[in-house]
């Protein structure tokens, strides 16, 4: 189809969406960033078919969650442009190498770009229920996609699974999409460096600073402090409350070593790590928990110390969420932030002395509900309410 003929066809597609009364998103997050980002790597133009390694992570992510059909597709300004399909029937695979965004179900994704986007039904999803209407997707009615995510931290578009049945799809089979979903787009970004690394001398080159700031998926983020540490302040000389909390923090940095968790820093009295990154391991909520376990057991025996020596009782706080984050190897520095760096801290500030406060993200890893109790809705301040959890 010549681009003149593309472009008649996507203003009829158009129209008819807004006939039945699909709703394009708006406000999308960061839309300029994530439009240069789709420019940078020249993905809206980039043909994928020679590739083979596209080919099967598209295949794998039908198998992983049980479903029909996979696709790779790229969102632009006011386009989609699948580049790779799995499972469609050839005259369906024509008709969705472009379409017009506002009648993608991918278009929702940009809305919370870091997070997986399921559909258990389109028909009754008040996003999706009049895509019915449309030829193209009335046989359609699941849908499980995840964020291309950029080393930048800006999504150029989904991997995603559609079904002809409603269905449910576990959180392994989710954690599985979004593993599929960072090697698509690793691969395209080797590619785009190949590309740069056998361009001419004068072509533009990656700036290694920025290349040291990486977005990451999945990771789970800890923060622990002190409960009445003010009141610590006012009874302890300055020198026994820093040999204290050296003593606990190097205790800290020794159980992290073993849980292969990375400590980002200390604020006063409050200590804050990561697990799952540079490596995505799947086990890092679990490390991170076995670590808050154990920070709490150091704590107490250091506590019982105290008690024989007849000096004040550390109580410690922690609160563990896991999420997606973006981190900055910079000049021998290391630092964390994004909205998952965020609630963590809210999940410490809002959790009990003695006990490990988790988010319902971070008890979906753990997939355990004998380790845990449920606490219910809990509001953190500027983040809304919250289903979260203690272990126990």
């Amino acid at each position: 189809m010549n681009q003149s003929t593309q472009k008649q066809f996507n203003d009829i597609l158009r129209q008819q969406g807004l006939q039945v009364g699909i709703k394009p998103v708006e406000d999308i997050p960061n839309e300029k960033c994530r439009l240069d980002e789709v420019e940078r790597l020249g993905v809206l133009e980039k043909d994928f078919s020679a590739d083979s390694d596209y080919t099967s992570l598209t295949q794998l992510a039908t198998i992983t969650t049980g479903t029909q059909i996979g696709l790779i597709n790229i969102l632009g300004s006011d386009i989609q442009r699948c580049k790779m399909d799995f499972g469609f029937r050839a005259d369906q695979s024509a008709m969705a190498q472009e379409l017009p965004r506002e009648i993608s179900v991918c278009q929702y994704s940009l809305l919370m770009p870091k997070e997986p986007l399921i559909i258990e039904d389109l028909f009754l999803d008040e996003r999706t229920k009049n895509f019915q209407k449309l030829e193209a997707y009335s046989s359609l009615r699941f849908y499980a996609g995840s964020p291309l995510v950029t080393s930048k931290g800006y999504s150029i578009g989904t991997l995603c699974v559609l079904g002809t049945e409603p269905k449910k799809i576990t959180h392994d089979q989710i954690e599985g999409l979004r593993i599929l979903a960072d090697l698509v787009v690793g691969s395209i970004e080797n590619d785009f460096l190949k590309k740069q690394d056998t361009g001419k001398k004068d072509a533009p080159s990656i700036n290694q600073n920025e290349s040291m700031v990486k977005y990451f998926s999945t990771s789970s983020i800890l923060f622990a402090d002190f409960v009445g540490f003010t009141t610590l302040v006012e009874e302890l000389e300055a020198g026994d409350l820093i040999e204290t909390l050296t003593v606990f923090f190097k205790g800290f940095d020794r159980l992290a070593q073993k849980h292969n968790v990375t400590k980002v820093k200390t604020i006063g009295d409050c200590y804050m790590c990561v697990s799952g990154i540079p490596r995505q391991e799947r086990e890092h909520a679990l490390q991170m928990c076995a670590f808050a376990l154990d920070m709490l057991k150091f704590v107490d025996g250091i506590n019982i110390q105290h008690e024989v020596l007849e000096k004040p009782i550390w109580k410690l706080r922690i609160g563990i969420h896991s999420g997606p984050l973006i981190a900055n190897f910079q000049t021998g520095a290391f630092d964390v932030w994004g909205d998952s760096v965020n609630i963590a801290a809210r999940m410490e500030s809002s959790g009990e002395a003695g006990k490990v406060h988790i988010s319902e993200k971070t008890a979906d890893y753990i997939g355990s509900d004998d380790s845990l109790t449920a606490r219910g809705e809990v509001e953190l301040k500027n983040k809304g309410c919250f289903r979260t959890f203690f272990i126990n």
